[in-house]
């Protein structure tokens, strides 16, 4: 959402018959698979902090962000007005670990009764979250992140090629969304290839003659190889039949 979106949003603020809010939370990779980049943070922020609103930011897939911008962490969170983050290792690497950084000192005694009340308060807590020290030692965690946007932005290179195969959102990170023709969609599932069949607010559409189109979501993975993206396309050439890497 931008700025002058969120603006109106909190019209309601100070309104009696209205919900009140209390928080702003920004998802950095967006659902979309898009960044914000840090200018349009720090306006988020400030219109945040204009209505005396705390600012999350939901770090889910926080080290593609963070390649892809080529910023600092710190950049990207309190610098820009950011209060807490939820900093997630388990979509880059690690098994269920994640943790939250409070950039207000005065908010971490409360946040521990807020853990508990929550359920968050584990027992052998510690050895998920020992996984944090091997994740961030020697840049694991930035080497993880560069190379999924990397095969992200060589499968979104290799798919653009095919005809009546378009980009719903810019591949800024390690996510893909894109409409194929549905028969495409069928035959690469059919051979085994996993994704989403993504619910689009356009609903089922049509490409070139009438050709009915979905959209699916691909998400790469620290662990994605460049064989995998390669079969991955070889199939989709192959389906399509355009052959284009046999005449290339």
């Amino acid at each position: 959402m931008p700025a002058e979106g969120l603006a109106k949003a909190i019209h309601g603020a100070g309104v009696v018959h209205h919900v009140q809010p209390a928080a702003i939370s920004l998802s950095q990779v967006t659902e979309a698979g898009s960044l914000y980049s840090l200018e349009e943070i720090a306006a988020l922020t400030a219109i945040a902090k204009q209505h005396g609103l705390g600012v999350q930011m939901d770090g889910a897939r926080f080290a593609n962000a963070l390649v892809a911008l080529g910023c600092t962490p710190a950049e990207m969170t309190w610098k820009a007005g950011v209060d807490v983050l939820a900093f997630g290792a388990t979509k880059n690497g690690a098994f269920a670990a994640e943790a939250v950084v409070l950039f207000d000192p005065a908010q971490r005694e409360r946040f521990g009764y807020i853990r508990k009340r929550g359920g968050h308060l584990f027992s052998k807590m510690r050895f998920l979250s020992a996984q944090l020290e091997a994740y961030l030692a020697d840049d694991l965690w930035l080497r993880n992140a560069r190379h999924a946007n990397a095969m992200a932005a060589k499968l979104s290179a290799g798919l653009t090629e095919l005809p009546d195969v378009t980009l719903v959102h810019p591949t800024q990170a390690n996510m893909i969304f894109a409409r194929l023709p549905t028969a495409l969609i069928d035959g690469l599932m059919a051979e085994g290839h996993q994704f989403y069949r993504w619910p689009s607010s356009e609903g089922e559409g049509a490409g070139e003659a009438g050709t009915p189109k979905e959209e699916i979501r691909l998400v790469v993975a620290f662990n994605t190889s460049a064989a995998d993206v390669e079969a991955f396309l070889e199939a989709a050439i192959r389906l399509s039949g355009t052959g284009l890497r046999q005449s290339a």
